[in-house]
């Protein structure tokens, strides 16, 4: 009896750079992030080649691969090979290797971050809010809130259902996920005066 892979859905994202192409993965997908040094199978020998198909470098996020092609390639004689090559690898995540060593706490900020760069932050920042990273570790995170969402009401909720939500697609590890609201003065009341209309 033949086994089917199990195939990583993914599909292409443009970015500013013409040779480069961000690849959205689900999130944990590969156990690493950061430049890659060694790709599995065919990816791995792209990498490491000067054919037409050559690629400059590989950078793993925490839901997307970024493949930038070498100078004088293009994606459309490269793009169907490199597809091909990217679903084959992402079989194999355990042989992904980064350059640099990347810690749990390195997973867990840049994980955070993405959210933060993501859908989230964005609806966040359209209220006027502003939320930064104090700090990621042993599983445990740390926002501050500033702007609007000091002394917000909803706060509480937008960091839980939003944020927490998020990150833990993300992360699946996430112990806590907790915020400090940015030290300010509390809001002041302002009171509408209502004139009375003449008859």
């Amino acid at each position: 009896m033949s086994t089917v892979p199990n195939i990583v859905p993914m599909h292409p994202e443009a970015t500013a750079d013409p040779r480069a192409v961000r690849w959205v993965i689900p999130a944990g997908t590969l156990p690493v992030l950061g430049e890659i040094a060694e790709a599995p199978d065919e990816l791995g020998r792209m990498l490491h080649s000067d054919d037409v198909t050559s690629i400059e470098s590989i950078e793993v996020e925490a839901q997307a691969v970024v493949v930038r092609l070498a100078d004088g390639r293009s994606w459309s004689g490269a793009g169907a090979r490199v597809r091909d090559a990217l679903g084959a690898a992402l079989q194999h995540p355990q042989r992904w290797r980064p350059a640099d060593v990347v810690t749990e706490d390195d997973r867990l900020r840049a994980a955070l971050q993405d959210v933060l760069d993501g859908p989230a932050g964005d609806y966040i920042r359209s209220h006027g809010g502003e939320v930064t990273i104090v700090s990621a570790h042993d599983r445990r995170a740390e926002v501050r809130m500033a702007g609007t969402c000091t002394h917000c009401p909803a706060a509480g909720f937008t960091l839980h259902s939003r944020l927490e939500s998020e990150l833990r697609a993300r992360f699946p590890e996430l112990v806590e996920l907790r915020a400090t609201q940015e030290p300010g003065r509390a809001a002041r009341r302002t009171w509408l005066t209502l004139r009375r209309r003449s008859a």
